[in-house]
């Protein structure tokens, strides 16, 4: 028996002399008291006949765990399972997702838009529509899928409000029949929402809102104005406040460091507004990156980019933001841990297609035709689409990275971006080095305080 190269040690936490013990595979999360580390340390003489009953359960509950693994052979056989399941999955186990966009034209002018360079006034179509709902259909059946959910999405979705409705009434009624779930979301800027909108799609599948808020008035107002650059903070709370007991709204933000110490003067605003604590949840992310202009997508400027990219990184920040909502006793949704899947490799990720009926695996892709892996005319996907599930990047890792069922070689964006193709590793070691431990303590106490609640 052997420790799994996948383990992350974090000591002293929660007390002095206790250790938090990761694993980036299985996700399995221990404290560990100073005895059962010092047996562990041990772990390569170890003969379990030797031990008492209780050192056997705690031995057999960490090889369950993945902690524990028989030898390197094992663990490479289960790592190279684990990303086939990520890549090729059980066909109808997960549920059908696909992003819409109704439009690509904005009435916002955020200053760090990802779609900036590729902002049309192009909007979906009767036509294009009732080829969607085929394509959904089509797709649906063939891979079995019980459950379908969309995104409707844009620019800014509301600004073609036609689609939304007759998409999901259809695929609602459709999905009845087939004995199928069928619900929806909308990612949208605020400005439009209210609350006939919100009863209106209720009728046909609505399950949830997801609104932006980049930190308070100020702060929000300057990186999300209107195109005429107007501010829409006040505007937008007003409507999450006409439609926030009709159906579930969450608040997305987006950060660097000019508007990140806002984010808590958001939260008090809220909390005073009597909106906060009715948010099914908040979720605040560093600015990601846009491709250039559409005859030169690569040409983008990585240095200001993203915690990732960044010369000092954004890692008080992001870990200061999570510990913020946790003290406000928020929702946690994600603490940083999870399996980052790159949809881009995956056979049955989600989609995402455009008013013009163009398919894409990843929403920063969108707009660039050369990376669009199919349309909706079509029920197979083009060669784009095996490039993409042909990349295993992880197999470029070192073999000793603990981090690698977490990144499986980083970013395919990223690696466009920096690299100038989607298969190169970009490796992002140095960054998890420093945010990882911290992100184990803050999953460790989300779970503390998940139990209390409970």
């Amino acid at each position: 028996m052997k420790l799994s190269k996948f383990n992350l040690w974090v000591k002293d936490y929660p007390k002095p002399d206790d250790y938090l013990l990761f694993n980036t595979r299985t996700q399995a999360l221990i404290k560990i008291n100073p005895q059962l580390k010092k047996t562990l340390d041990g772990l390569d003489k170890l003969k379990v006949g030797e031990l008492g009953l209780i050192a056997r359960g705690y031995i057999a509950a960490l090889k369950e765990s993945g902690i524990i693994v028989e030898d390197e052979t094992e663990e490479q056989a289960k790592l190279n399972d684990f990303f086939r399941q990520l890549k090729y999955g059980a066909s109808g186990v997960l549920p059908f997702e696909a992003t819409i966009l109704t439009t690509y034209a904005c009435n916002f002018r955020c200053v760090y838009c990802f779609e900036e360079s590729i902002k049309d006034d192009v909007f979906l179509d009767k036509k294009t529509s009732d080829s969607i709902v085929s394509w959904v259909k089509r797709r649906a059946q063939k891979k079995k899928f019980k459950r379908i959910h969309l995104v409707y999405y844009g620019g800014e979705p509301l600004l073609n409000v036609r689609p939304i409705y007759e998409i999901s009434w259809e695929l609602k009624e459709w999905a009845r029949k087939e004995g199928v779930d069928f619900s929806f979301g909308i990612i949208t800027n605020g400005s439009l929402i209210n609350p006939g909108l919100i009863d209106k799609f209720l009728t046909v599948g609505l399950s949830e809102v997801r609104i932006s808020l980049d930190g308070d008035r100020a702060a929000h107002d300057k990186n999300r104005p209107f195109l005429d650059g107007h501010g829409t903070f006040d505007l937008i709370v007003s409507n999450i406040k006409g439609i926030i007991d009709k159906v579930k709204v969450a608040i997305a933000g987006n950060f660097d460091r000019g508007n990140f110490a806002s984010i808590p003067r958001l939260l008090d605003y809220l909390e005073k507004e009597a909106v906060l604590r009715k948010l099914d949840y908040l979720i605040f992310s560093p600015i990601v990156p846009r491709l250039g202009p559409k005859n030169n997508p690569s040409a983008i400027e990585l240095n200001h980019c993203l915690s990732f990219l960044d010369k000092d990184g954004l890692f008080n920040e992001v870990i200061s933001i999570k510990r913020e909502l946790l003290k406000r006793n928020l929702k946690l949704r994600n603490s940083g841990l999870a399996i980052n899947a790159c949809s881009l490799t995956m056979q049955d990720a989600g989609v995402t297609i455009d008013p013009r009926g163009l398919i894409y695996k990843c929403n920063s892709l969108l707009g660039y035709p050369e990376f669009a892996v199919g349309d909706v005319y079509n029920d197979e996907f083009n060669e784009k689409h095996d490039e993409f599930l042909n990349i295993d990047a992880w197999n470029k890792c070192s073999p000793e990275c603990p981090y690698v069922p977490m990144c499986q070689g980083g970013c395919r964006l990223f690696s466009y971006l920096e690299q100038g193709n989607f298969s190169s590793l970009s490796c992002k070691k140095e960054y998890f080095d420093r945010i990882t431990p911290e992100l184990i303590k803050l999953e460790y106490d989300k779970t503390v305080s998940k139990i209390k609640e409970n």
